[in-house]
């Protein structure tokens, strides 16, 4: 017998147990983390918000996390019980929901069998498919509810002709790869943009790594040449790879053109904004769930409420999160709380994209971290009293319980020290494109121990999230000040009396904001046309408060320029400097500002922050 023929001839497997399921779930869980940016990239449907693999790996990896403390590690009914218990308290986004349910009904199919054969692992992806769709109010054809269907029925077909597992999910991940080609036929929206359905491909890449992971490790990886090549969907990567993974080239009918603006960011922005992601869990015992899918489905769209008695999980998209927070809250206890703004979302990935075409600029030197800024000569001291880091808030311990703090929201370190070093208790990183959770600004609440609090979002796109907290804070005063940007947020800080409340400090804060004004200074990332100006990508735009106001090819130009543009000269400009500049540069643009405003004191401080090189506050 030839090597070849050798090769081909494998020992069937009939069966698998909780160790092959863990390790599955973990090598999906690689697959998936592989390809999270190109899932991202596709995301246009139901909202072009580009975070369906991120939300999808988070919710895939909260259902590792528990099934790998599962009561019975052998058991596959164990595992998976774990497993789909993690993805419904860790799920994140429409995408992240349905997962869990496709996991949910998995393990129901399950029952308590501690190994399942080629017919059992069909019959489960099957009924993870039929609680997916049960789960889903208006379900969508050409979406993940479309992929996990016709992988099931395929895997179906291969078990009535195979008692061999591999050959089983083979099967599958074929058919699941063919349905998320079909998908840009099925949905108007994914044609247009010229994509295959996010959530599709991310579920098609978690059965390729399931399906990687039951292979026998001494056969070769299998070909890929039967397949067709996937009509707008992008080659698949492998974990650790430096390149995708091939496909042959054969049929490329009805593929849409590549191109750098596909997906979310060639999905144009929609008059009156995308609304607001809200998620939360709702916390029983005695919950209704179908009570509550009739409640709360009718608040908003994409909505997804799933769980049992004990944890309900619910998924939708409104513009008021507010009733549906309050009604919720009226039913039990609420945690995993989180509101996102996916207009902004939306912007950003379409920024991202713009960026991505031009050359970018060389990263930040390191550069040393100056003093907190002064007011009319005073400098606050520098001593951090606590700070939040990684995706959530971790203060220093105090002492004794505190009557008053402040929470405030930065995107960089240079700011958060500063922000720390005016008195502000703990720093929440956050900002443009990585806006806090509502959970997170909760989290610092509690972090700071005191009575009443003051939330300085500091950021537009963060304000409703912070609105969000003072219901669910119990036991803690919350007020938000509602700062739209840093200077706001620093001229605040500088009025804070530690003595006065929150009510008070609000007033104070408030009323600080109208001394400064904010010149924020970036790029454009498409020719546009705003307040009279024509815009060309790649130009340096300055925003005053917001607004476009100056255009030009050079920052330091651009920035003298609207500096200039007042009846008076400022008494006093302090400018931060991004992660996009070194200290060197920071620098430069002083010296030119102070031979343009000789009458004007000018400070610079490194602020860290992405997005804008250089962020300015004037008084």
């Amino acid at each position: 017998m030839a090597s070849a023929e050798r090769a081909a001839v494998r020992r069937p497997l009939a069966e698998i147990d909780g160790t092959a399921l863990l390790t599955g779930l973990r090598t999906s869980l690689a697959w998936l983390q592989a390809n999270q940016e190109q899932v991202n990239e596709l995301n246009v449907f139901p909202v072009p918000d580009g975070d369906t693999g991120s939300n999808m790996y988070l919710t895939l990896r909260a259902a590792v996390e528990d099934a790998q403390a599962a009561p019975v590690p052998s058991s596959a009914s164990s595992v998976m019980r774990a497993a789909a218990h993690g993805s419904l308290m860790g799920a994140r986004g429409n995408s992240g929901v349905i997962l869990s349910q496709v996991f949910r009904g998995f393990s129901q199919a399950l029952g308590d069998r501690e190994r399942v054969d080629a017919r059992g692992v069909a019959g489960a992806l099957a009924e993870g498919a039929r609680v997916a769709y049960k789960a889903v109010m208006k379900p969508t054809e050409g979406t993940i509810l479309t992929v996990a269907r016709e992988a099931a029925e395929a895997a179906q077909r291969a078990a009535t002709t195979s008692a061999d597992i591999r050959e089983v999910l083979e099967q599958t991940v074929h058919e699941a790869h063919a349905a998320v080609g079909r998908t840009v036929d099925q949905l108007a929206v994914l044609r247009e943009a010229g994509v295959v359905d996010a959530g599709g491909f991310g579920l098609a890449v978690i059965l390729e790594g399931l399906s990687r992971a039951i292979e026998d490790g001494k056969r070769p990886v299998p070909a890929r040449g039967t397949l067709r090549r996937r009509s707008a969907e992008p080659p698949v990567q492998r974990p650790g790879a430096s390149a995708p993974v091939p496909l042959p080239a054969s049929d490329t009918s009805g593929a849409a053109p590549a191109a750098a603006g596909r997906g979310a960011a060639a999905v144009a922005e929609r008059e009156g904004g995308w609304g607001y992601c809200t998620e939360f869990v709702i916390n029983g015992p005695g919950l209704d769930v179908e009570r509550l899918r009739e409640e709360l489905g009718t608040l908003g769209e994409s909505s997804l409420v799933v769980g049992d008695a004990d944890v309900v999980r619910v998924h939708l998209h409104t513009h008021d999160p507010g009733p549906v927070i309050s009604a919720a809250s009226e039913r039990g206890r609420l945690s995993h709380l989180k509101v996102e703004d996916m207009t902004a979302q939306h912007h950003d990935v379409r920024e991202r994209a713009g960026a991505a075409e031009r050359a970018s600029r060389p990263r930040a030197a390191e550069a040393r971290r100056g003093a907190g800024p002064r007011r009319n000569g005073r400098r606050a001291a520098s001593t951090p009293r606590g700070r939040a880091g990684g995706g959530g808030a971790q203060a220093e311990p105090a002492a004794p319980p505190k009557a008053f703090a402040v929470i405030a929201v930065a995107p960089g370190d240079g700011f958060r020290d500063i922000l720390l070093s005016l008195g502000a208790d703990v720093v929440v990183p956050g900002g443009q494109t990585m806006n806090p959770s509502t959970e997170d600004l909760l989290q610092a609440v509690r972090a700071s121990g005191a009575a009443s609090v003051v939330i300085l979002p500091n950021n537009e796109n963060v304000i409703m999230t912070a609105e969000q907290v003072h219901g669910l804070a119990q036991g803690v005063e919350v007020r938000v000040a509602a700062s739209r940007n840093l200077p706001q947020g620093i001229s605040g800080l500088l009025a804070l009396d530690p003595a006065a409340d929150a009510d008070a400090n609000r007033r104070r804060m408030t009323e600080a904001f109208s001394r400064v004004t904010a010149v924020e200074v970036t790029r454009a990332v498409r020719d546009s046309s705003v307040n009279g100006l024509q815009i060309r990508e790649g130009q340096v735009m300055a925003l005053r408060d917001g607004t476009i106001v100056a255009t030009g090819d050079e920052e330091g130009a651009v920035i003298e320029a609207v500096l200039r543009d007042r009846e008076e000269a400022p008494e006093l400009v302090t400018v931060y400097w991004g992660a996009q500049v070194d200290e060197a540069q920071a620098r430069a643009l002083l010296e030119r500002l102070a031979g343009a405003l000789p009458g004007t004191e000018l400070e610079v401080h490194r602020g860290g922050q992405e997005h804008y090189p250089y962020i300015l506050s004037v008084e």
